[in-house]
């Protein structure tokens, strides 16, 4: 309420600071006020005219006067103490509360006719926040956003908070990695049009709490600078997401460089296209699964299959490789070493464990799982029955698997639906051919103009 009173006092009547805070207060809680009252606050703009404590501050603290103090100051219980608190919410919020210091923070730059707007509405939050809790209140809002511009703007990466104008902004990584000055950026965001609080979501993206909804031209434009934008919902190929895998030590493939294509390859790529549902894709750089890639519609894991040579196996009745299995998968049997190939996850830990160079030799590769999801309803992916042994072969299959879902899916059913609908035989064996690519063009096109089932 008094955000919307202050704009207009600001930018249609030529209102300062102070003046904005007390007059939208005066209307809001009917204080009484004649216009002779009402410029009481008049010299409190510009920092009191010297840049120092911010004007706004100082009506808010009258408008407190007008609420709280009973006669006198000193004789009203708590008063002081509440003028207190009030000033330390405000400094938290606004991370200043010097005139001078808020311009540096929030100020437009010259020429532009909002100048110091972004303090003065922020200002109004905080008051309105304090006023209500003080007197007990759960904060109200009115809920004037349309329900069709409230999807509309989902589809650009903006999820609404229930019950207010506001909004959470999903601020798009590349696989969770940004740059500092992109961090900067996204503080600066979040202090500018949210709350100046940034949650991070399971998928790797940032998301600014409390965007007014009129301000979301303006976060995105902003964020834009850093080569920032919104997104990440509906029925679409959602942000790619990887473990640390590149760097870890148990890391068997560059997941950093895997996962930074397939965004590029199929978040963008094809973000053009609607899908059944959403589509998640996971890389993760070895069996540990910490990304969790068998809870994705397509997860790719890092493999490291071990090479056996018997010939070199003495037998050890204590052998390095049955000790360094942490899945068991290895055992010595008739004094020969043997590895069970359905046990065996090749996490290649075990390779040149052998001090008689049994082991030595292995195939680094990627295992591609299908079908997986969590939530409501969950189920673990299936591994499609090829190990690939290149990114090249990974990247095909993980289009193949896209296209499949667009031209074989029903609207509003996930991956694991169409692979139980249809049968993890026959969707294993297409994604292992290259028949669909010759249907691609027809696919896509159809993709462009199709509806989807996703919520969120």
């Amino acid at each position: 309420m008094l955000r919307e009173l202050v704009d207009d006092l600001y930018l249609n009547q030529n209102y300062n600071c102070g003046e904005c805070i007390l007059r939208a207060a005066n209307q809001a809680y009917g204080f009484g006020l004649d216009e002779k009252g009402l410029k009481l606050a008049s010299g409190f703009g510009a920092g009191m005219g010297c840049g120092n404590t911010c004007g706004a501050l100082s009506a808010a603290i009258s408008a407190l006067s007008m609420l709280y103090c009973s006669d006198k100051a000193h004789e009203t219980d708590g008063f002081k103490e509440l003028c207190a608190e009030f000033v330390a919410e405000f400094k938290k919020a606004l991370g200043s509360d010097n005139c001078e210091d808020l311009k540096k923070l929030y100020r437009y730059p010259d020429g532009d006719d909002r100048r110091c707007l972004i303090t003065i509405e922020k200002a109004a939050d905080v008051l309105e926040q304090f006023i209500s809790r003080t007197n007990g209140e759960a904060a109200a809002e009115e809920v004037t956003v349309k329900p069709e511009d409230i999807k509309r703007v989902k589809g650009m990466g903006f999820l609404h908070n229930k019950g207010t104008n506001k909004f959470n902004g999903r601020v798009i990584t590349v696989n969770g990695k940004i740059t500092a000055a992109q961090a900067k950026c996204i503080a600066e965001a979040a202090d500018l049009y949210g709350n100046g609080e940034i949650a991070l979501t399971t998928r790797l993206t940032e998301e600014v709490i409390g965007i007014p909804y009129d301000k979301i031209p303006d976060f995105q434009a902003y964020i834009a600078k850093a080569g920032l934008e919104t997104g990440g919902t509906g029925s679409k190929v959602r942000p790619v997401v990887s473990c640390k895998g590149t760097t870890c030590q148990y890391g068997l493939i560059d997941t950093y460089a895997l996962s930074e294509k397939l965004h590029y390859l199929f978040y963008k790529g094809y973000r053009g296209l609607n899908l059944p549902h959403k589509f998640k894709i996971a890389v993760g750089g070895c069996p540990n699964n910490c990304v969790k890639p068998d809870l994705n519609d397509l997860g790719i894991i890092g493999q490291r299959v071990p090479t056996l040579d018997t010939e070199l196996c003495k037998g050890c009745k204590k052998c390095q490789i049955e000790a360094a299995c942490p899945v068991k998968a290895a055992t010595v049997s008739s004094d020969k070493l043997y590895i069970d190939p359905v046990k065996c996850n090749h996490c290649g830990r075990c390779v040149q464990k052998c001090p008689f160079h049994a082991v030595d030799d292995s195939t680094y590769g990627y295992a591609v799982v299908i079908g997986g999801r969590w939530g409501k309803r969950y189920a673990h992916g299936q591994r499609l029955t090829k190990i690939f042994t290149s990114e090249e072969e990974v990247i095909s299959v993980v289009e193949k698997a896209i296209l499949f879902f667009a031209e074989q899916g029903i609207s509003g059913e996930r991956f694991s639906d169409t692979i139980a609908r249809i049968g993890f035989e026959k969707v294993n064996a297409e994604l292992l051919s290259d028949d669909i690519l010759t249907r691609k063009e027809a696919i896509v096109g159809k993709a462009l103009t199709a509806k989807g089932g996703a919520t969120c």
